[in-house]
């Protein structure tokens, strides 16, 4: 996984031989919170550095933006991604919930990792966040204000507060991200969706290297559950987010006994009870990733034996 590799790669740049447990972990389909925690404390205690989480965050790379790429990059603005992201990291990372507080003219993003050990955890992910949010909007983005619920050292204080460019309170109730309510409506235009589809570029050499054992039915179903909706998700975007051809994730697929449409399929009829409460059938075809209302009726009738009309009366 992107969150344990990082890790390695930066005790390497470091000239730190990487722990034999994290090549175990790194193979795992789902990361151990215990593992990540261990091994950002080792990396800590390896380096000799105190805000080695910190470091790592600001070091998120081409490489770890496959995914987030593919979720961010059909958002509209910020919200739509802060929703997606946080969809993303609690289907593949157990280790924490972000809750989102609307404030006055301000949000609150609290994050509440699931363990009392994550001084490390909680500077990697809050520094992510903000490099995330400032390879999107810019470099001159800068938070209103960050609170760690642990404690820091002075000169870790100005460390910090030099990079987020803003306050950062410490021994706070809640490690959180405070930001200007007006940057959750700002588009992200063609000229960000570029710069951030640039970021994500990396060679399949490369991935197959980091990706040997993966799963890649587990990793598509991850992506479709983590789409905020299944408009224009097809393979070949599927594809591009694991760096992969659409052919070789065919082939993939066929290995495991699936196919991209049967899982597309089994993602469909997970969400369309939901949204046929939600929206009108039309929309609800749209969403679901339909391009006519009649191929999502024949569909849905194949699935339940009724129409989407009738089932979604029997809803009401």
């Amino acid at each position: 996984m992107a969150y344990l590799q990082s890790v390695s790669s930066y005790l390497n740049e470091l000239d730190i031989t990487t722990p034999p447990a994290a090549s175990y972990v790194e193979n795992a389909g789902r990361i151990a919170m215990e593992d990540y925690i261990n091994l950002l404390n080792l990396g800590a205690e390896l380096s000799a550095l105190s805000l080695f989480g910190f470091e790592l965050g600001k070091r998120i790379q081409a490489k770890d933006y496959g995914v987030l790429g593919y979720l961010v990059e059909s958002c509209e603005n910020l919200s739509q991604a802060i929703d997606a992201l946080i969809r993303f990291d609690s289907l593949v990372a157990d280790i924490g919930e972000t809750h989102v507080h609307p404030l006055e003219n301000q949000v609150k993003l609290d994050w509440v990792p699931k363990s009392t050990n994550s001084k490390q955890m909680v500077l990697r992910n809050t520094t992510a966040w903000i490099a995330t949010v400032r390879k999107i909007l810019g470099e001159t983005y800068k938070p209103d204000e960050i609170t760690f619920a642990f404690d820091l050292t002075p000169d870790e204080l100005t460390i910090l507060r030099d990079w987020f460019r803003c306050n950062v309170i410490i021994r706070a109730t809640t490690n959180s991200i405070i930001f200007s309510k007006a940057l959750l409506s700002i588009p992200f235009t063609s000229e960000n969706k570029a710069m951030f589809r640039a970021l994500i570029e990396v060679t399949e050499s490369e991935l197959q290297a980091r990706n040997a054992h993966s799963n890649i039915k587990e990793q598509v179903t991850l992506l479709l559950k983590a789409k905020a909706s299944l408009r224009q998700c097809d393979q070949t975007r599927i594809a591009a987010a694991l760096f992969i051809s659409p052919r070789t994730l065919q082939r993939k697929l066929k290995q495991q006994g699936t196919s991209f449409i049967e899982l597309l399929t089994l993602e469909r009829q997970s969400r369309v009870d939901f949204l046929l409460t939600q929206y009108s059938i039309a929309e609800t075809a749209l969403e679901l990733g339909f391009q006519e209302q009649s191929s999502f009726t024949h569909a849905f009738k194949k699935w339940r034996g009724i129409t989407p009309l009738r089932h979604q009366q029997s809803l009401r």
